[in-house]
């Protein structure tokens, strides 16, 4: 049975890096929104922020379906919404027979208000990385896990984190 691991939590909180990582361990797909994201802002440079949002979530979701479909397995990250990618998520896990498995990347809001600054202030991903306050993210914007039927895991990414470890937990959920 196909795994579709859901690596959730707010911007900044590590998903990216640990979610990457942990594919890497698994040997899955990575499978994450920014990626398309930026993908469609280098080749449709007008396009603008409340088309690219939308476009790059079913873009990752397709991708993610491709693999699930094939039979393989997936890391699936993103700055998910609470209320709304539930339902996308767990349709996309039962029309392939997968099961789902969400980490929740968490830090303190100073540490994820200090990375934020340093990424904005990188001007690595202009399209990807824009200005705002953590504080002024709606209550849907995953302060919290996904409310999905999935083992969960939460992962304080201020502290170290063992990639074997987490790799044998998620086995261990399938």
């Amino acid at each position: 049975m196909p795994t579709l691991l859901v690596v959730s939590g707010l911007p900044a909180s590590g998903k990216t890096h640990l979610g990457s990582r942990l594919a890497r361990a698994l040997g899955w797909p990575f499978v994450s929104k920014d990626d398309y994201k930026a993908m469609l802002h280098d080749h449709l440079p007008d396009l603008t922020r409340a088309q690219a949002g939308p476009l790059s979530f079913e873009l990752m979701y397709h991708v993610a379906g491709v693999v699930l479909a094939a039979g393989g397995s997936a890391v699936l990250e993103t700055h998910f919404y609470r209320g709304v990618s539930e339902p996308k998520i767990e349709e996309l896990a039962r029309a392939h027979g997968a099961e789902i498995i969400q980490l929740f990347c968490e830090a303190s809001l100073d540490d994820l208000r200090r990375r934020h600054a340093a990424r904005v202030a990188s001007g690595a991903r202009p399209h990807i990385d824009l200005p705002f306050d953590h504080a002024e993210l709606p209550e849907s914007a995953c302060w919290t896990p996904l409310a999905l039927d999935a083992p969960l895991r939460r992962v304080d990414t201020t502290q170290p984190q063992d990639t074997a470890e987490l790799a044998r937990w998620v086995r261990d959920q399938s």
